[in-house]
């Protein structure tokens, strides 16, 4: 967690005016508990903190997975203005999230997910055993691993012509809206090819296709501008 990731969160929350707020992947608790608006759910299968100590009517958590979230019939009610998506950093399961969360949105709901540039080959690995026990057998003291949560945009990029994105810089995150992207024109077309993509692949790709903006305010003034979020 860092007060950027907070500051950023909140500032979208302020461009829609969220009333409603989506954590997945909440650990220790420390951006959700920042995070300024009303209703708050928080999902994890194993949270690091006393939640308990801060469950009330306007803040709930749900000591689970995701997929478990997602398929309680119960949680179908719930609609958020504002989906932190820092679950599991895989493609699979971030873009199940994803997927599964567009029940629980409405045409001004904004996204935010996590690790979207990796760093490193290590950092871009799928499998976080795997990274971790190569690297300890190399004696890499590096710890960051992202996983392959970039190709959740690749693909959006192929699949979801609905939606627009843009990826702040650094270690990645991206945010995500609704608003048809002009010219559509699938790339990969195909999920299989998408999943295969490495460390190289996001290389070759990153600039034409992530939409990296290095001043983030070029982010929130697009998204404070479209009506949609103003007529909320």
């Amino acid at each position: 967690m860092s007060t950027l990731e907070v500051k950023r969160l909140n500032s979208l929350a302020n461009i829609n005016s969220s009333q409603n707020y989506l954590e997945v992947g909440v650990c220790t608790g420390e951006t959700f508990l920042q995070i300024d608006v009303p209703f708050k759910i928080g999902v994890d299968p194993n949270f690091v903190f006393s939640f308990k100590d801060y469950a009330n009517e306007d803040t709930k958590f749900y000591e689970m997975s995701s997929d478990e979230f997602w398929s309680n019939p119960h949680n179908n009610k719930y609609k958020f203005d504002l989906i932190y998506l820092d679950g599991l950093h895989t493609f699979e399961q971030t873009f199940r999230d994803f997927c599964a969360s567009l029940k629980h949105s409405h045409d001004s709901t904004i996204w935010l997910l996590d690790d979207t540039c990796p760093i490193g080959w290590f950092a871009a690995h799928p499998d976080p055993v795997f990274v971790w026990k190569a690297r300890k057998l190399l004696r890499i003291k590096e710890t960051f691993w992202m996983g392959d949560v970039f190709k959740v945009f690749l693909a959006i990029h192929d699949f979801f012509p609905q939606f627009s994105y843009a990826t702040f810089p650094k270690h990645g995150q991206t945010v995500v809206w609704k608003e048809s992207r002009r010219n559509f024109n699938p790339t990969w077309n195909s999920l299989k090819i998408i999943s295969k993509m490495g460390y190289h692949d996001f290389l070759m790709i990153k600039d034409s296709h992530l939409n990296v903006k290095d001043d983030e305010l070029t982010i929130f003034n697009h998204l404070s501008n479209l009506e949609r979020f103003h007529d909320k």
